[in-house]
């Protein structure tokens, strides 16, 4: 069987290459019997966050008979070709590398990034292939930034013969929708909204269009798919943009994920969100396997206090800066504060950095221990595996989508249309998960999770949220004077 096999190459790795994780040869079976079955695994680990996982995937694909491919970002891929190959080649694999693949004399192993697998013109040739899935914690996002389209100014003027009357036409179009778009503007909003006549009209100009180039060929592909689309308006050139994705990017590579079995990896704790993902694609996981990561888990000490403010009170933003303040006075180590509303995390950095001065910084990645971080959610799960864990982790706003960002506001409207709970199905579970990866670094030192946003108390989905982070341990208070 190809569990004991790979069981005996592992061991024998192992022997000249130190891994320091528990489960090294667990995981080794789990994967050696996921390849050998029809099946398709979800495998939970914050150790995917290192490298020590890799060398146990490589020897179960190099020995098991059939071809495959290996989804990793293109640093990942990096790893494997400078350190992990010839260390295999010594347990006696014969392969060449070219082009990205590693070609046994009866099979190959694909090394490729999401975007390349994406733009495969042959993706169809992917029947009944085994894949491995590394990184699917970023599905979501990798694949919105894949499948969103941009219509610029450019693309309507390019290598653009002002004297052939198809030409004409499409300037025509341009100015006359332009003036369209500007006579629908309201005060204070840059961003259109198409009902579904004009969406209408859009699709029908762009079919006939199709031809003018890629980019109009893409615009109307997507219009006939149902994308969601809007109009950003530049008021200071007087010009307009047209933006479409997706309404669940993850209908765009269903097929690819019906007619093959997958193995996926998500560097999370537990991936719940991947897995409920998947499901409204009516795909079935076979099984869910949750591994301890290399490192010893500690309790996340979890701070919320009773009587803070909700965020739609007008002192808001004064609150939570004295609160700010006075939670660094007692901390000697890193502080990081997190907030995704950029007016509020500009906000804080310059009330911080009036009592603290130079000690706060604006993302930028810490060079002293004592400094206190200002960032994005997005920007610290991001850059978090080049920081050292926070002692403290303060969190003026829970990270609940921005409502009016025009994706998110047509997913609700959809969501309203279809009679779901757009919140609890569309928006808290984002939430959770963006959270989730936040956090994750103060198991590794038992740090403290600091929540001001009132909602947190206040509302039962808040209390929803503060149960989801594990393993945690509530405390009654931080300051002298709560």
């Amino acid at each position: 069987m190809l569990e004991i096999v790979s069981h005996q190459y592992l061991k024998k790795f192992i022997k000249y290459h130190q891994i320091d994780w528990n489960h090294i040869y667990s995981f080794g079976r789990i994967i050696s019997k996921c390849l050998r079955t029809n099946e398709t695994f979800l495998i939970n680990s914050e150790v995917f966050s290192s490298n020590i996982w890799i060398s146990p995937i490589l020897i179960s694909l190099f020995l098991s008979e059939e071809n495959s491919t290996f989804v990793l970002p293109k640093e990942k891929i990096e790893v494997i070709k400078r350190n992990h190959l010839e260390d295999l080649k010594t347990l006696g694999f014969e392969f060449i590398l070219e082009n990205d693949q590693i070609i046994f004399s009866n099979k190959r192993v694909f090394l490729i990034t999401l975007e390349n697998l994406l733009n495969d013109l042959n993706i169809s040739r992917f029947i009944n292939h085994r894949i491995v899935f590394s990184g699917i914690e970023n599905i979501k996002d990798d694949l919105k930034n894949h499948f969103r389209i941009s219509l610029l100014k450019k693309h309507w003027f390019i290598d653009v013969d002002k004297k052939l009357l198809s030409n004409q036409k499409i300037i025509r179009k341009y100015n006359s929708l332009k003036k369209q778009f500007f006579l629908k503007k309201v005060l204070d909003n840059d961003y259109i909204f198409l009902d579904s006549k004009e969406v209408n009209i859009l699709s029908n100009f762009f079919n006939e269009s199709a031809s003018f180039s890629d980019q109009f060929q893409r615009v109307s592909d997507a219009l006939s798919e149902g994308w969601a689309c809007w109009v950003k308006l530049d008021n200071i050139n007087f010009e307009w943009k047209l933006f479409l994705e997706p309404l669940d990017e993850l209908s765009q590579i269903k097929k690819l994920l019906s007619n093959n079995q997958f193995l996926f990896l998500s560097a999370l704790r537990k991936d719940n969100f991947f897995e409920e993902y998947l499901k409204k694609q009516s795909i079935k996981i076979s099984k869910v396997i949750n591994f301890k990561s290399n490192f010893n888990e500690k309790r996340i000490l979890l701070y919320a206090p009773p009587q803070q403010m909700l965020p739609n009170n007008p002192l808001f933003t004064e609150a939570i800066s004295d609160k700010c303040k006075k939670l660094v006075i007692f901390s000697k180590g890193f502080t990081l504060v997190l907030s995704d509303d950029i007016n509020l995390k500009i906000h804080l950095a310059t009330a911080l950095a009036s009592k603290y001065g130079k000690r706060v910084i604006l993302e930028t990645i810490p060079s002293e221990n004592n400094q206190i971080l200002c960032a994005s959610y997005s920007w610290w799960i991001k850059n978090s595996n080049l920081v050292k864990s926070p002692e403290q982790i303060i969190i003026p706003l829970l990270p609940i989508p921005d409502m009016n960002l025009p994706i998110n506001e047509i997913n609700i409207n959809n969501y309203k249309r279809l009679a779901k709970d757009w919140f609890r199905e569309f928006l808290l579970p984002e939430a959770i998960e963006k959270l989730e990866r936040s956090v994750s670094p103060l198991r590794r030192n038992s740090g403290k999770l600091i929540i001001l946003d009132g909602r947190a108390n206040k509302r039962r989905w808040g209390r929803s949220i503060m149960k989801s982070i594990e393993p945690s341990k509530q405390i009654n208070f931080m300051l002298p004077f709560d």
